[in-house]
């Protein structure tokens, strides 16, 4: 009986039907394919970065700790920004319903969380980074529909309203990012003399 229906499948099968189709339906694949590639590698490189404990590393040239420090005084604050606005535009795609102030005040607290466990665990912080910005993939590619660009516009219109409110999230990233520094130094100073002793012995 098997044999029978595979007989019948093999006698309609034909090399010369699958060559003889029409491809032009796969070109539109194609884009989707290569555009969720370059937007995985994107994210890959963006979430791996803001998860990193030490985003700066200290160079062994002369006067490093110095430049560390400017790093950290300077470029930070134009990083911490980026972070800010990708993690609210993300937010204004997936939350329809969300208040701007609601939108980035949860921007802060996801960057804050992220932070705190890049200084407890980078694979944990790695994990929590790449969450929103995989789950805005997937819903896309499940319901294209989900998305209405007529509230996102008017919402990303309204922006300018919130400048304020961004600067003091901006502000408080830098703080908490400092104090994070300072307190993670002095564990590992800790640490390192506690260690002494035992080695001399």
């Amino acid at each position: 009986m098997v044999f029978e229906k595979f007989s019948e499948w093999a006698a309609q099968f034909s090399i010369e039907d699958i060559f003889r189709g029409d491809f032009s339906s796969f070109l539109p694949l194609l884009y989707l394919a290569v555009s969720i590639a370059i937007y995985s590698i994107l994210i890959w490189h963006f979430y791996r970065f803001i998860a990193k404990r030490d985003i700066f590393k200290i160079s062994p040239r002369k006067h490093a700790k110095i430049i560390h420090f400017l790093k950290y005084s300077l470029l930070f604050p134009f990083l911490a920004s980026l972070f800010f606005i990708g993690f609210s535009l993300m937010l204004l795609f997936l939350a329809k319903n969300l208040e701007i102030a609601t939108i980035l005040s949860t921007s802060f607290a996801i960057i804050i969380a992220i932070r705190m466990t890049a200084y407890y665990n980078e694979d944990l912080s790695k994990d929590l980074a790449k969450l929103m910005p995989f789950v805005l993939l997937g819903v896309f590619l499940v319901d294209p529909s989900y998305f209405s660009w007529s509230d996102i516009m008017s919402k990303i219109n309204s922006l300018p309203e919130f400048f304020a409110m961004g600067i003091q999230f901006i502000l408080l990233i830098m703080i908490i990012e400092w104090i994070l520094r300072i307190v993670s130094n002095i564990i590992i100073n800790i640490r390192l003399s506690r260690k002494k002793p035992s080695l001399k012995k």
